[in-house]
């Protein structure tokens, strides 16, 4: 491990600094948009446009990387990932908005992408699990923290998107710079959506309504938070505990998930998650920390639910499609999250901010009805029991592959183990 680490140390930082820039990004963008007098359907759709370059981003980078390299892709997405910051002070039109958000979430997915192709390839089968495992952590830490950075300055004027463009720059260097060459990288073959849904509906179908509720959590939080009367400071708070609330609850879930009945578990995280949206929704903004303590808990519940969602899937799941099935159950999560920061925010146009929390209420319950009902037709039958990988909603399309590389290459070592061991 103390070896990987030493070959792997570059890609963590660079990894940090970018999502320090994205996790800056999310609060500063929709606090400067209400400042310009953008109204909250609009503001809805810039952020909304983050999570349709990511899903772009997964269909195209793989390709780009086949054809010219991991070097040449993450040197130009980076370059432009670095400039698009400075353009929201040009100007200020929501349409350039949208297209600037949509070109970020593309450039910052595709930079995750090759840097976690690059780690997954110094990784053996012995340190994949763990080293995944401090990936996630340094990019919740990191988006946590680059929420808070909303604090060093006025979101009105360009300091801070400014130093959001730095930080990109920085995170490149010492990526480029790494020894090591660049790995060969050859995508795995899909597993389609209509035989994903035939082996593992209720994996693939909570995948895509509980991305609505990320999406709507990354992207409409600050929105919610500037609507319920929250300072600047504490709109960067608030989306901090969001971050800390699925670093906490992301292993304890995953544990839990693999002593219990894994569908039922699904399905009791789902319910437990839109009683606490009911009460958030029902909590006054003006008790602050009050509000902080339960958004950490429902972010807790519903961001961690990523890895949960994978091992279910998994559960009815060869292991040899374990990995084919990774990018189109991304590709589902990624349309969820699109969709659903949309649909909140016009949900907090007509209810004000409490449409928020009933939003995410509603798509909680929405995940068990749908559970319920395939539990009714028989649908999740007996499943194989995969072990669980603790992976974070913020988690690109590679890492979602490599979790489920390493949940394959742990419930083989548990195969090869002789009877009675």
């Amino acid at each position: 491990m103390i070896e990987v680490l030493r070959s792997t140390w570059p890609l963590f930082v660079g990894i940090a600094f970018s999502t320090l820039s994205y996790g800056l990004q999310v609060p500063l963008v929709p606090v400067r948009a209400f400042d310009e007098g953008f109204d909250t359907s609009i503001t809805g759709l810039i952020m909304a446009g983050y999570f349709f370059g990511v899903l772009l981003g997964a269909i195209v980078t793989p390709r780009l990387i086949q054809h010219v390299g991991h070097t040449k892709v993450f040197a130009a997405l980076a370059s432009i990932a670095s400039g698009t910051p400075l353009l929201y002070t040009v100007h200020t039109d929501p349409t350039f908005w949208i297209l600037l958000r949509v070109v970020t979430g593309l450039c910052m997915g595709a930079l995750f992408i090759v840097a976690e192709t690059w780690l997954n390839d110094r990784c053996t089968n012995q340190t994949r699990g763990k080293v995944l495992n401090l990936y996630f952590m340094i990019m919740l830490c990191s988006a946590g923290l680059g929420a808070l950075m909303l604090n060093l300055a006025d979101p009105r004027g360009v300091e801070l998107f400014i130093l959001s463009s730095v930080l990109v720059s920085f995170g490149i260097v010492p990526i480029l710079l790494t020894a090591k060459p660049a790995p060969s990288y050859r995508a795995p073959k899909r597993l389609g959506v209509v035989a994903l849904a035939r082996k593992a509906p209720l994996g693939l179908g909570a995948f895509a309504i509980w991305g609505m509720a990320d999406g709507t959590l990354m992207a409409s939080g600050p929105i919610y938070a500037d609507k319920a009367g929250l300072s600047n400071a504490e709109i960067a708070t608030f989306m901090a505990v969001i971050y800390l609330g699925c670093l906490i609850f992301m292993w304890p879930i995953g544990q839990l998930s693999d002593r219990l009945n894994r569908p039922r578990f699904l399905l009791a995280v789902s319910l437990a998650a839109a009683a606490v949206a009911v009460v958030c929704a029902l909590t006054p903004p003006q008790f602050v920390p009050l509000l902080y303590g339960l958004t950490a808990l429902l972010a807790g519940l519903s961001l961690a639910h990523y890895g949960l969602c994978l091992a279910v899937a998994n559960d009815q799941l060869e292991p040899k499609e374990m990995v084919g099935a990774g990018a189109t159950l991304f590709l589902c999560y990624g349309v969820g999250t699109v969709i659903g920061p949309i649909l909140a925010t016009e949900l907090m146009e007509a209810w004000r901010a409490a449409g928020f929390f009933a939003f995410l209420a509603g798509v909680h319950l929405l995940v068990v009805l749908y559970g319920l009902a395939l539990m009714l037709l028989g649908a999740v039958g007996g499943a194989r029991r995969q072990p669980a990988v603790a992976v974070p909603s913020l988690a690109g399309q590679l890492a979602t592959e490599s979790a489920l590389e390493s949940a394959r290459e742990a419930d083989r070592g548990q195969d090869d183990k002789p009877a009675g061991a």
